[in-house]
């Protein structure tokens, strides 16, 4: 059986590492096979602005996190325009129901669109 969690969004406080949400693994799962992470700004990005950053998983009950990811972006630039970079990121991570995973992101530069970040684990 199939299922996703989505964590809250959160502000990505730019360069500084930033616990976004703790996502509790729900009953029925055995391990975690996709994440997702979009960082989502406000609409006076600049097409100039290199948006990059990184989601890393840490949890106290999981041996094979933290682990770190490449974080998706999606832009609203000045000009109206709204770019979508979705990834799936495949894994395969053995996980227990009530196992927490915290996600937290670091930007590689201060942007002015003030970000948020959610990430997304799928299950199966």
């Amino acid at each position: 059986m199939f299922k996703s969690q989505v964590s809250a969004a959160t502000a990505t406080g730019d360069t500084t590492k930033t616990l976004i949400d703790t996502i509790t693994v729900p009953a029925g799962v055995s391990r975690i096979v996709g994440i997702v992470c979009q960082a989502v700004g406000a609409a006076i990005i600049t097409s100039g602005e290199p948006i990059t950053g990184i989601l890393e998983l840490e949890s106290d009950d999981v041996p094979c996190v933290p682990a770190q990811f490449l974080l998706d972006v999606v832009s609203c630039l000045t000009s109206g325009a709204v770019a979508f970079n979705p990834r799936v990121w495949p894994v395969d991570i053995k996980v227990s129901a009530g196992n927490r995973i915290k996600g937290y992101v670091t930007m590689d530069m201060a942007m002015t669109g003030g970000l948020k970040a959610r990430f997304q684990l799928m299950y199966e």
